[in-house]
């Protein structure tokens, strides 16, 4: 195959130009946004800012799944990322193959997206044009449209494969349209969340070992996770349509004094200092991308990461996925040598692996949502057991811990854990014996108490 285009150089674009790159293909990646890269890791934080990235500082990880991928395809990018206080996180402390698949990697969104291109600038076969944006395609093909290059602000680009790596908001649909092709069909569903971050520093660096803390609240929850080095974040995530929980969260001071609140988290706060205001991000939505159902879909025009499917941010997948939908669709160029069997493999690959997060991901959401509400879950939630009791149960029973760690690291499908009836029985024993009632080891402020917080920093 000739010539790869890669529309988007973010996290997707990125990883997957770079496995391209390294399978012997020829790369150009078009980015719009033409802001200069910074020179020294220090500078990153504040001195580069990502147009059409919204999530850049916000909290961020990256599943077992997206570690794994990288250590078996760009090993170097891992050790320069340890080199710079990414952390491999241990999340099982065993020997064995079991845990060393459980390994994430810990560290803030602009230090891995940092990493990254620095690697693809230095990569032979790739090239990277900044300040370039694609806006609509070329098609050639009698029966099927076939992709032969791209329209862009700086002018046309040959090309018989466009991988569309430019996120959630992406403009695919109007590319398709006015090419004459026809645009996929998109099915967004609302979170009804929204999520308040605030960076913190302490005074020495976390280790492979030390856990992040998910408390869930009866009304929002709190995840602190520990990134590079010593940097960690705090993040609530929260009703979007709860003005009163907002406007707590939304001051600095009314943000820490809620983690303090919490029992378990308010250690974290001893040896830390805040860096930065709260960062809000709502907006919130899944979305998935169907290829069109008339046929009409160009040949050799793929999506990977968010651009396909996109799933809530607050459970973290997106990192991982965008990695694994890079990986699956670099071995189907190595597999295949034409563009029909490159995108009907991808598209394949897609629905079988991607997609099963998608659908998962809308009952995690309706599940927290109902528990925020005060109301048991709608009865369109066909499973077995809860995932709140089988949070609970993994804490106790070795044999639910290390099925739901693999699964909430996409290790493995959710079918692989919802569909286990082993693991079902024990949730379910669990649960008709009283041991899910509550989910946290301490006395938690209610919603009342918490804002009273808010009256209490003014």
């Amino acid at each position: 195959m000739d010539r790869i285009v890669v529309a988007g150089g973010s996290l997707a674009g990125l990883v997957v130009a770079l496995f391209a790159a390294r399978s012997g293909r020829e790369v150009v990646v078009l980015e719009g946004d033409d802001r200069p890269v910074p020179a020294a890791p220090e500078d990153v934080w504040q001195g580069w800012r990502r147009r059409g990235v919204p999530q850049f500082r916000q909290l961020h990880g990256t599943q077992a799944l997206g570690w794994s991928i990288l250590a078996a395809r760009a090993p170097d990018v891992l050790a320069e990322l340890g080199a710079v206080g990414a952390c491999a996180a241990q999340l099982l402390t065993l020997p064995g193959p079991v845990a060393a698949e459980l390994v994430q990697l810990r560290c803030r969104r602009p230090i891995l997206e940092w990493v990254l291109r620095r690697t693809v600038l230095a990569e032979p076969g790739i090239e990277f044009r900044p300040g370039t944006e694609v806006t609509g395609l070329r098609l050639g093909g009698r029966s099927r449209p076939r992709v032969s290059g791209v329209i862009t602000t700086s002018g046309e680009l040959a090309a018989q494969l466009v991988i569309d790596a430019t996120g959630r908001r992406s403009r695919i649909g109007e590319w398709c349209v006015h090419a004459g092709a026809s645009a996929p069909q998109t099915r967004t569903v609302e979170t009804g969340q929204a999520y308040f971050t605030r960076w913190f520093r302490r005074s020495t660096p976390f280790t492979a070992t030390d856990p992040m803390l998910r408390v869930e609240l009866a009304f929002a929850t709190l995840l602190l996770c520990p990134a590079d080095a010593d940097w960690f974040s705090a993040t609530f995530f929260a009703p979007v349509g709860d003005r009163a929980l907002r406007r707590l969260l939304m001051d600095s001071d009314g943000f820490r004094a809620a983690v303090a609140s919490v029992p378990s988290a308010a250690a974290w706060l001893e040896d830390a200092r805040p860096v930065g205001t709260v960062q809000f991000m709502g907006g919130l939505a899944n979305q998935l991308r169907h290829t069109a159902p008339d046929g009409r879909s160009p040949v050799g025009l793929l999506a990977v990461g968010d651009s396909a499917v996109c799933t809530n941010p607050t459970w973290g997948r997106g990192g991982a996925l965008a990695m694994a939908s890079a990986a699956a669709l670099v071995d189907a160029m190595t597999a295949f040598d034409n563009p029909s069997a490159v995108t009907r493999a991808h598209t394949v690959w897609t629905t079988q692996h991607h997609e099963p997060w998608f659908y998962d991901t809308l009952l995690l959401d309706a599940e927290t949502n109902a528990a925020w509400a005060g109301r048991p879950p709608s009865p369109h939630l066909d499973r077995p057991f809860r995932h709140a009791a089988a949070a609970l149960v993994a804490r106790t029973d070795a044999g639910v811990g290390v099925a739901y760690m693999r699964y909430r690291n996409l290790i493995d499908p959710p079918e692989a854990f919802w569909g286990d009836t082993e693991i079902a029985d024990r949730v379910l024993g669990a649960t008709n014996a009283g041991a899910t009632t509550h989910l946290n080891d301490a006395p938690l402020p209610s919603r009342q108490q918490f804002l009273a917080l808010d009256h209490a920093v003014v």
